[in-house]
Parts: structure tokens; sequence; C-alpha cells
């Protein structure tokens, strides 16, 4: 166990998680969505050059304690040591994103594969954007809807795992590939170093704050704070140097 009784208690309470906890795909899926409404993406640390831990403990401080929020590295971490600390059967894999001008990405993205009953699903709590709310089964081809968007997994001439999004009235787009070799802690601390200093690094200029609602994906992105809901934008307000700080407390839960 990676946390104990009294940190998970914590934890689930910072999720308001409130029902009971199963080694089944529903709690799976439930705890997936109270992760994703409740503690949010963000690239704050990074900003002002403070080093990130990926540490279990530091991750539980800063996420659960300090009610900050983190990237992939750091969400999808601290989600993985939840759900192993629960009893699930938790595998850690790499990832890279993939963009529309044919450009090979490096593995920049931590992303969980969770076994149950002889089925395994990919769950993700550490996207910026909006993707699964809920756990999706690794089966190719099947087309899988989280009430929002439909979801499927190809395989590539790699034999890597790609997976596609459809949003309302849009074609099928192309998310981000993995495969299914296995990751450990010490692997992401390469990637995420990239991601904090690399002048390449999509994470060193500008401030990224995302977190779903029940119905809608807020962001916080480039000075604009972004309403989505039904895959379109529903509102969208400039927002000045001035109010970054209430907003990032009013919406995102983030008190610097």
């Amino acid at each position: 166990m990676i946390y104990n009784k009294e940190q998970i208690n914590l934890y689930l309470k910072k999720m308001n998680y409130k029902d009971e906890v199963k080694i089944d795909y529903n709690t799976l899926s439930k705890l997936q969505i109270a992760h994703l409404t409740n503690i949010p993406y963000e690239n704050i640390d990074v900003l002002n050059k403070k080093p990130l831990s990926l540490d279990a403990q530091d991750l539980f401080n800063k996420m659960i304690l300090n009610k900050r929020g983190g990237y992939c590295f750091e969400l999808n971490g601290l989600y993985s040591n939840l759900l192993k600390s629960l009893g699930f059967k938790v595998t850690n894999l790499a990832g890279r994103f993939i963009y529309q001008d044919g450009k090979t990405r490096m593995r920049l993205h931590r992303i969980l594969k969770v076994d149950i009953d002889n089925k395994s699903y990919i769950s993700d709590v550490g996207v910026l954007s909006e993707l699964p709310r809920k756990s999706l089964e690794l089966e190719i081809g099947k087309i899988q809807n989280d009430g929002k968007c439909d979801y499927k997994f190809e395989l590539d001439e790699n034999k890597e795992y790609i997976l596609y999004q459809r949003k309302p009235n849009k074609d099928w787009k192309q998310i981000y590939s993995f495969s299914l070799e296995p990751q450990l802690d010490i692997d992401y601390v390469l990637p995420c170093f990239y991601c904090e200093t690399h002048s390449n690094s999509p994470f060193i200029n500008s401030m990224k704050v995302a977190i779903y609602t029940e119905d809608e994906h807020i962001r916080l992105f480039d000075g604009e704070l972004i309403f989505y809901k039904d895959g379109k934008v529903r509102k969208l307000e400039k927002i000045n140097d001035e109010k970054i700080e209430s907003v990032l407390k009013e919406y995102f839960g983030i008190v610097l």
C-alpha cells in the first residue's frame, strides 16, 4: 500500500467521493470523474520554475493537502498511487500526442492501464483538454461514449494503440498513441524534466489550467477563460493579470 488508510480517506474526501469502493469497473469510472471534477490540471509550478517531484508523498502533499493540481506526470502519478492503494491492478504506460502536422512527438504523456476481471481499461486524469470522463475498455474498434464524445482504439503500423475521439457533429480525430510496455515511476523523471525546462516545452511560457464539471470543461489558457460544452465554446472571457488569482480560486479551487 502506497497511501495509508488516513491518506486514502483524505484523498476520497478531496474528490467528494462518497460511494463504496469496490474493485470493479463501475468504481473505477466513478473515481475517474470524481478526480477530473475536483483536482485541476495546472502547470503553475513549472511557470514559477519550482522543481516538480514525482515522489508519492510529495504528490499527495501538493495536490491533496495543499489543494493544488498538476500535469499528467503528477496527476496520473497521484491517481495511480490511489488505485494501487485501493487494490486495483495498475500498469503505468507512456504515450505520445498526435497532432495534425504529421510530426512524431516524444512520449510525454503518462497513462494508466487498469486490469479488472480479465479486461483492460485505460484511465486518464491528466489531460488539458476534454477527453474521456470514464475509463475505456481497451478493445480494438469498440465505440464507447462517455456522455459527451465517442471514443475508440485502433492499432497503427507499429502495433501501438491509438485513442480516437469523435465530438458531436465532428469527424474522428486521433488523440494519442501508446504501447503496453510498463513504465516505472523513475521512467517519467526525464520526460517530466524535459517538460519543465526545455525551450520547446509547451508548458514553460503560458499558464494552462483546466477542470471538468458535470456538464462542461473549463480551461484557463493564454489569458482566456473558456467554457466548453458539448464540443463547443459556450463562453469566452479575457482575463487580465489582476484577476488571475480570483479566477484560479473561483473556478479551479487553487489558492496560491
